[in-house]
């Protein structure tokens, strides 16, 4: 859980733009807000950090101009804060926006620099790769050279969901990348490189059902859909931006927003702090969702808790029509017989005791997440 600057101080997600002045005071504000009790505690520094030349030792560095302190004074700067600091790499000859050096042919050097300067995440992207290497080979190398560093990093990989990594990569690293990028949209058409059926949020759903995420997901072996796009004005609004929050935290999904958490809205905060759709995201169980029915124009999803309790979010992806959706008790794996108190995870409110199942009217591109308790007699 955390922030990116992919689209911070950048409206049209174009250059990735970044600096020292900024991430300080993200720093201040995820402190200052609340966020960091709540778990969102990294930062990450994506395609934008690096020099576009290593030292005369082969190593990387900061690009002075945006960040003169150096990666180490960041670094403590965060730490003081109890937050922690990831940077971007790339598993090939150069990174994917704007060709600064990658990694490849330095990965001992890369993760010695990473391991000294004290990173907490290192995401690793996949463009330049040389010939006649597979991502497997790749990943696993580096993967192997940052743990044997010693310093205990989160690696998120960002291989965009091509060649099935959910089959390997939990092998390799903790977090990996299911599709293309995910972009600040409901619906999008797949125009980036990855797998996947688009990059808005309702093509990221229906994606992820047809990977179905219980197969794959467990502690140190999450599936990424990209980061979170919440509230991104105009073209996320907010029964949008709520079904996406939602759903990543069914799939227990890094929490990363990569929009500006300084100034927020008061939809914007709501969502973000919602712990009890929080406590869904992090439940010990680590069941995550899978899609159990398809309806007129959405989706019903469930995910077993801990607790005995079953988590159902109802999703209409119609742009401008509201519908009423239902889910029977036994479709989402309740036990028969036994009454169910339904919450709405939004609302903060009890929707009442019902024994079978349950219809409710969602407006057009929202969603309705319940969790479901036993009954009280």
């Amino acid at each position: 859980m955390g922030w990116s600057t992919w689209c911070t101080d950048d409206p049209f997600c174009a250059f990735d733009t970044c600096d020292e002045v900024e991430v300080r005071s993200i720093a201040d504000a995820l402190v200052d807000s609340g966020l960091s009790k709540l778990g969102y505690t990294t930062i990450l520094l994506d395609d934008c950090w690096a020099d576009f030349n290593r030292t005369a030792e082969g190593k990387l560095q900061p690009l002075p101009k945006t960040f003169p302190s150096g990666i180490p004074a960041l670094v403590r700067y965060l730490g003081d804060r109890g937050l922690g600091l990831g940077l971007y790499t790339d598993v090939g000859t150069t990174t994917c926006r704007k060709g600064r050096p990658g990694s490849y042919g330095h990965y001992e050097t890369d993760a010695a620099t990473f391991a000294e300067w004290g990173l907490s995440y290192v995401k690793i992207d996949n463009c330049a790769r040389p010939g006649g290497k597979t991502e497997v080979e790749l990943y696993s190398a580096f993967s192997a050279a940052l743990n044997a560093t010693g310093h205990p990093m989160y690696i998120g990989m960002c291989e965009w969901g091509d060649n099935h990594p959910e089959e390997w990569a939990p092998a390799i690293v903790q977090g990996y990348r299911v599709q293309q990028d995910h972009l600040p949209f409901a619906k999008f058409p797949p125009l980036a490189a990855g797998a996947g059926l688009g990059q808005g949020v309702v093509d990221v759903i229906e994606y992820m059902a047809y990977l179905q995420p219980s197969r794959h997901v467990a502690p140190y072996a999450w599936m990424d859909p990209d980061f979170l796009m919440t509230m991104y004005e105009p073209t996320m609004p907010r029964g949008v931006s709520r079904m996406e929050f939602s759903m990543w935290a069914m799939w227990s999904a890094p929490l990363i927003t990569a929009t500006d958490v300084r100034h927020m809205s008061h939809d914007k905060r709501e969502i973000l702090t919602n712990t009890e759709v929080l406590a869904i995201h992090s439940d010990p169980l680590w069941h995550a969702a899978d899609l159990v029915a398809n309806v007129s124009g959405g989706h019903v999803w469930a995910r077993p808790l801990a607790d005995g309790d079953i988590a159902v979010a109802l999703l209409n992806f119609h742009d401008f029509l509201p519908r009423i959706l239902k889910f029977d008790f036994a479709a989402v794996g309740w036990p028969a017989g036994q009454s169910a108190e339904l919450r709405d995870l939004w609302a903060h409110a009890s929707l009442g005791v019902h024994s079978t199942g349950y219809a409710h009217t969602v407006g057009p591109l929202d969603l309705l997440l319940v969790r479901m308790s036993k009954a009280q007699r």
